[in-house]
């Protein structure tokens, strides 16, 4: 049995119950090995979410489209409906609650149902109703949290994915390009080192008010000499996320950028020095933001979040945070400073939680020029 799908069940009995219903795309990947298509949104030819229900008693299957038939999953059975048709009609919705339900009544669902309640879809509600229901959620966040070797390994190469697409951003950032010419060069660089289209997440943003706001997607803007640049990217490889982010200036950087950079390095360089085992992730945020506001910045973000099959994953690196970091959790840090006058500086790593310490898994190299 994959250890995630052992980790899965310890959540559903933490739970108090007997069946587990997984239906968010992170939660699949976990559970199943079954990576759901996100690029394009929900799928039309799906009738709902991938569905996996999992036995405290170890019973694993899966529902998913005719389209995914093949779809590699450790899942013990695999059912699927007809949402693809071109030849006749095909009532989809139908179909997914009729496939959802053979594998309800095959596995002899029953007594109490542990859920995503965040996504479990409506349609679905006549399966269990008559059944007591919990939330999963609590409890599978915290499994999730500490990675298995095998995680590692996928996240190390999500992460080096990600340190390609930032080398290819100091590359080939230049003044006259546009935001959006930039980072096709950056997500070409990172599809190339995967072998595959990516989704991709994150920010391409440019010039004072841009990175001073600090979030949002590349434009048609170019950017010039004496621009700053946050180069935030999350790229999906083989299921799990990769992180990082960089910001530079183009040409010779300005006295106040400088000081801005320093800040944000500095503080990076302070959380590699702190993470270990036993640190309370609410004192590393406290940390981090006062570091940054005895440089004088305002600190309008979190310092970071761990990261897996989801993006964003618990715990986050937040003040109010009392759970402690443990071996094995993979943490991104992203200290950031923010002058309106001067723009924003935000600089992250990707981090595996170690006995003593931390290792830094992305591989490129900060730098305050372009």
């Amino acid at each position: 049995m994959d250890e995630r799908l052992a980790r899965t069940i310890a959540a559903i009995k933490a739970s108090g119950a007997d069946w587990g219903l997984i239906t968010s795309p992170d939660g699949i990947a976990y559970t199943t090995g079954h990576i759901v298509s996100i690029e394009a949104g929900p799928s039309p030819f799906a009738g709902g979410p991938s569905l996996a229900i999992i036995g405290a008693d170890g019973q694993c299957g899966l529902v998913v489209t005719n389209l995914e038939a093949s779809t590699p999953s450790w899942a013990d059975r695999i059912v699927t409906y007809e949402g693809f048709s071109y030849k006749e009609p095909t009532d989809i919705f139908a179909n997914y609650r009729k496939a959802a339900a053979e594998l309800v009544k095959e596995l002899g669902l029953g007594g109490t149902i542990a859920i995503e309640e965040q996504s479990f879809p409506l349609s679905l509600l006549p399966l269990v109703e008559r059944f007591r229901r919990v939330s999963i959620e609590p409890a599978f966040r915290r499994e999730r949290a500490i990675k298995t070797e095998t995680e590692i390994g996928l996240l190390r190469e999500a992460a080096l994915t990600a340190s390609a697409g930032q080398r290819a951003f100091l590359e080939t950032a230049r003044a006259g390009r546009s935001e959006l010419e930039i980072f096709a060069d950056i997500r070409l660089a990172m599809e190339s080192r995967a072998g595959e289209r990516l989704p991709v997440t994150g920010d391409l943003i440019s010039g004072k008010m841009g990175t001073s706001a600090f979030m949002g997607w590349p434009g048609n803007r170019r950017v010039d000499e004496g621009d700053p640049l946050i180069c935030d990217l999350a790229p999906r490889v083989r299921g799990y996320w990769g992180d990082s982010c960089a910001s530079a200036m183009i040409g010779t950087p300005s006295p106040g950028f400088l000081k801005l950079y320093s800040a944000a390095k500095s503080a990076l360089e302070l959380a590699i020095e702190t993470v270990r085992p036993g640190i309370v992730i609410g004192e590393l945020d406290r940390g981090l933001q006062d570091h940054i506001r005895r440089h004088g910045y305002s600190y309008a973000h979190h310092s970071g979040h761990s990261i897996g099959t989801g993006v964003h994953e618990w715990p986050r690196i937040v003040a109010y945070e009392r759970e402690a970091l443990q071996k094995d959790m993979i943490i991104m840090v992203e200290p950031t400073a923010l002058d309106p006058e001067i723009g924003g500086v935000r600089l992250e790593f990707m981090l595996h939680v170690t006995n003593d310490g931390c290792e830094v898994l992305t591989d490129f190299r900060h730098q305050p020029q372009i």
